[in-house]
């Protein structure tokens, strides 16, 4: 019997040492300058570090889907299966551009020199460490992240964009232009509240919040403004019923979903907004809007703002909804749809 053991647990050593060493794997996040992007080999070089970017791995910008346009731009030129990382540095046909090849205020190509956010795996080497590779589960890139919280120190606008020949629009005494680049287009501009405005009916100096990038030639490209216009209205793209979300959240807690929702309504300023799965239309709650009161004047507004809280179960297991879309149901149902975080 001894024997036996001997020679089974020999046989097992042997079985042990003759497999070759496994490979580790590692969740990794890197944040960080892009240094180069090697589309043909589905590349990305951030700080130094090789990252493989499968063409299916999502690839966002503030404000763009990169998969979703490289399908769509692609199909334009007959070139629907054009790789998402070709947009992020040079999208050309025949040695034509079909995109800038500079993003505005920028000298290098696309996203090159800008800032990467990729989450992923690193593969390594069981017994050296040595890194084997790192791939991609997504990917967010934007040329920089500037922020000013200030003011609007100055406005010359003829269109509700202000982007028509002469306009301009400074913040703090820079320059705003708006970003046009589809890789990263600016969203309409809005009120506190999360509503469009009409920057040609806008005088300052007002409160502002900007983001986007300094670049090159001293302006700073913005893809979002925000600008407290106050609470008449008089400066809203739409005069009609609107309603806005302006704070989407959800926690998956094992079976049940708990959601945060914050946004805002105008002409009324009060009723009932509900909610729903945006795929599927699965009700999430209702919540009742509460009128602005104006802070100077003490009386009621324009606006009314709700805070939903609620929880719903989930015996499936789907988890968290990608969207969810309020619906305002005493503004004749006019709908807004805001992804969820």
């Amino acid at each position: 019997m001894i024997a036996r053991l001997t020679a089974i647990a020999c046989a097992i050593s042997g079985v042990v040492l003759a497999q070759p060493a496994l490979a580790l794997e590692v969740p990794v996040e890197l944040e960080g300058t892009i240094e180069n992007i090697v589309p043909s080999t589905d590349s990305v070089f951030v700080m130094g570090i090789e990252v493989n970017v499968p063409r299916s791995t999502p690839i966002a910008t503030p404000t763009a889907d990169i998969n979703a346009l490289a399908a769509e731009v692609g199909a334009t030129v007959g070139r629907p299966n054009t790789k998402p990382l070709v947009l992020m540095r040079r999208f050309r046909v025949d040695g034509d551009d079909v995109l800038p090849a500079q993003l505005p205020g920028r000298s290098q190509l696309g996203f090159i020199g800008g800032t990467a956010i990729i989450t992923g795996t690193a593969v390594l080497d069981d017994v050296t460490g040595a890194l084997l590779s790192i791939t991609a589960d997504s990917m967010f890139a934007e040329p920089a992240e500037n922020v000013i919280l200030g003011g609007i120190t100055g406005v010359n606008c003829s269109v509700s964009t202000c982007d028509a020949p002469g306009d301009s629009l400074t913040n703090l005494g820079r320059p705003l232009l708006r970003l046009d680049d589809p890789r990263m287009p600016a969203v309409p501009v809005t009120d506190d509240f999360g509503f469009g405005i009409d920057l040609s009916l806008v005088s300052g100096p007002l409160p502002s919040a900007v983001e986007g990038y300094y670049g090159e030639d001293s302006a700073f490209h913005y893809h979002t403004l925000s600008i407290d216009v106050g609470t008449t209205g008089t400066a809203l793209l739409n005069q009609g019923a609107e309603v806005s979300i302006q704070r989407a959240q959800c926690v998956d807690q094992d079976g049940e979903l708990d959601f945060e929702v914050r946004g805002a309504t105008h002409d009324p300023s009060a009723g009932l907004v509900v909610f729903s799965d945006t795929a599927n239309g699965a009700p999430l709650g209702d919540v009742d809007v509460e009128t602005v009161i104006d802070e100077v004047t003490g009386q009621p507004t324009r606006f009314g703002t709700f805070r939903f809280r609620g929880t719903v179960d989930d015996p499936s297991g789907l988890g968290c909804p990608a969207s969810i879309t309020a619906t305002f149901v005493d503004g004749g149902g006019v709908t807004a749809v805001s992804p969820v975080n």
